[in-house]
């Protein structure tokens, strides 16, 4: 049957924070959004409990967050959130990856922790890059061999890890900088670099998860 972000939401054991770089993540799209300058739209797609994204939408009251994810569920429950806290400028809806059907285009689309769940990676990336504006930004995470041997060596009793991120595992869904050119024409830059993440968190070491961004030309 194979894992599902439907059924895990729909449960109370799940934390309200960002997947990949925890609590720091909200500052860090907070300076990428200085980095790329001018912004008034941000896409976040996959955003699941949309930690950074609420946090976010508080800094900057004037930029709208339009966030989407494949579970029902967290869209529903972001939506109770945002309504109990007055946030205004995050709106919360369904859209699944790589065929999103989202008709509009953003300044910044964000996309983190979430292609490692994305059979065909690169229909995604190309989905991700045509809901980009002409001179925004794409900021995405990626599975590598990195990440892949990491996922080989989980177990059983990794919580449903394992089952989540069988594609990884079996190299199904894998990227490389070469791979995202030849997909977007364009080489990736290091997103942990331009937000001035702290180089020896673990998130931003080899071993960790890879995250980059791709302007695209104006």
């Amino acid at each position: 049957m194979g894992f599902s972000w439907e059924a895990y939401y729909d449960g109370d054991d799940w934390d309200r924070g960002a997947y990949v770089g925890g609590d720091d993540m909200a500052a860090h799209l907070d300076a990428f959004l200085d980095h790329v300058d001018d912004v008034d739209a941000v896409a976040s797609i996959g955003c699941g409990p949309a930690a950074a994204e609420f946090d976010v939408a508080a800094r900057r009251p004037d930029v709208e967050l339009a966030c989407y994810d494949a579970a029902p569920a967290v869209v529903d429950a972001n939506r109770r959130k945002a309504d109990a806290d007055g946030v205004e400028n995050v709106t919360f809806d369904v859209a699944t990856l790589p065929d999103t059907g989202i008709d509009r285009k953003f300044d910044v689309v964000y996309c983190m922790a979430v292609l490692y769940f994305v059979r065909d990676a690169a229909a995604a990336l190309r989905e991700l890059w045509r809901l980009t504006a002409p001179g925004g930004a794409l900021a995405f995470t990626y599975p590598n061999r990195n990440m892949q041997a990491w996922a080989q060596g989980l177990t059983d009793d990794d919580h449903g890890k394992r089952e989540a991120f069988s594609l990884v595992a079996d190299g199904e869904n894998l990227l490389t900088y070469d791979r995202i050119h030849d997909v977007l024409g364009h080489y990736p830059r290091s997103y942990w670099t331009a937000v001035d993440a702290d180089p020896d968190a673990d998130y931003v070491q080899r071993s960790g998860s890879p995250a980059v961004y791709v302007r695209k030309p104006a």
